[in-house]
């Protein structure tokens, strides 16, 4: 009969997906506070709160003590965790919001989703099973949620892939998206109209919703980077190099333009005076871009990546106050799930300003400082 060793038996377990079996409550909660603590603040490689959580149960089994009492505070436990077995490359594909390649593409989709089926649910509710649709209506929701996934998914997967020209033409689409959505909903006659099943609605969001659990998000980043510069070319070619460089720091990273190009008017003059290749003197661009952009400014730069989104919201909110008060309906069913919804987005709101206000006032956690690129250029 053969033993089964500890490490054996941690691999068979992240193999099979099962959860650790904790001696007791407290490290069951240890053990979700690390885990939520990994994944929001540092975005970590899959499996890696896996198997650190299942090395820290077989340590407290031996010890005889509580995961508390040897590891301490599961967010400072997190962060040492972080710093010691996330390496750069990992790092580098992380944007600044610490989203990681693909998942803001693939919880769009999810969002998208939700918001039809509920559409759905709210339409079923209010008017029945079958609801009239006009085709501009129709379609005008249509491109409600084509415009949700642009916003939310693809535009910032182009910004995080350093594309930033595709950036652009995409923010143009979604500009077009809402005048055209405004005009479907409000301007054009509803005309002749079709009776359609309000469940049908179920059906998209589940379609869409599946579609985004279902895609990995590994792959739809890797979609989103190749479709750019090659890598074979940005490896071969100086000017390549630099002018990825400058886009992942822009993108990617959220550098200011004027810091970007400083960056890479250094990293220039450099491969000028040593006759070196910029793959050859500077390693991998994504890695190097990650050195350049880390540094005190980096929180602060994160808060104002979050201000003209905050302003957007700001801006809906109040239209979707207006249009409430404008139009009471307190006999609809829609119109309560409208008045839920912006009681809802107002909390959201509160919270996210109250939080972006201390990170950018004189003082705050944001910090001061540039890109970091001097300490970028020593690891280099």
């Amino acid at each position: 009969m053969t033993r089964t060793s500890g490490r054996e038996q941690t691999q068979q377990k992240q193999g099979q997906g099962q959860m650790p079996d904790w001696a007791s409550g407290d490290d069951a909660r240890w053990a979700a506070e690390f885990e939520l603590a990994l994944a929001v603040e540092h975005t970590p490689p899959d499996g890696l709160a896996a198997q650190v959580l299942e090395e820290a149960r077989l340590t407290a089994v031996e010890a005889g003590i509580p995961l508390r009492e040897i590891f301490g505070d599961p967010t400072a436990y997190a962060e040492t965790v972080a710093a010691e077995r996330i390496d750069e490359a990992h790092r580098s594909t992380v944007d600044l919001e610490g989203f990681a390649a693909g998942d803001r593409f693939t919880s769009s989709l999810l969002l998208a989703g939700g918001q039809v089926a509920l559409f759905g649910v709210v339409l079923w509710a209010s008017n029945g099973f079958r609801v009239n649709v006009g085709w501009p209506t129709g379609g005008a929701g249509l491109l409600l949620a084509v415009l949700i996934v642009l916003v939310t998914g693809v535009i910032p997967e182009l910004r995080a892939a350093g594309r930033l020209r595709a950036g652009r033409i995409a923010v143009a689409c979604a500009a077009v998206l809402v005048v055209a959505c405004a005009v479907g909903f409000t301007a054009i006659p509803r005309g002749p109209q079709v009776s359609v099943p309000a469940p049908s609605l179920f059906v998209v969001g589940a379609l869409l919703g599946v579609l985004g659990w279902r895609l990995s998000p590994e792959r739809v980043g890797r979609w989103f980077r190749e479709r750019g510069v090659p890598a074979e070319a940005i490896r071969d070619d100086d000017e390549a190099w630099l002018t990825r460089l400058s886009a992942l720091l822009r993108g990617r990273h959220r550098v200011p333009a004027g810091d970007a190009a400083r960056c890479v008017s250094e990293a220039r003059d450099h491969l000028a005076a040593s006759g070196g290749s910029a793959a050859g003197e500077f390693g991998d661009v994504e890695v190097y871009a990650l050195r350049l952009s880390e540094g005190p400014g980096k929180t602060r730069r994160a808060a104002r990546a979050e201000v003209v989104p905050t302003v957007l919201f700001t801006g809906g909110i109040l239209w979707w106050g207006l249009d409430l008060v404008s139009t009471p309906e307190p006999a609809s069913l829609w119109f309560w799930a409208k008045v839920a919804v912006l009681v809802v987005a107002i909390w959201a709101w509160a919270t996210t300003t109250w939080s972006l206000w201390r990170k950018l006032r004189p003082g705050g956690t944001g910090g001061t400082g540039g890109t970091g690129g001097d300490s970028g250029a020593k690891n280099a």
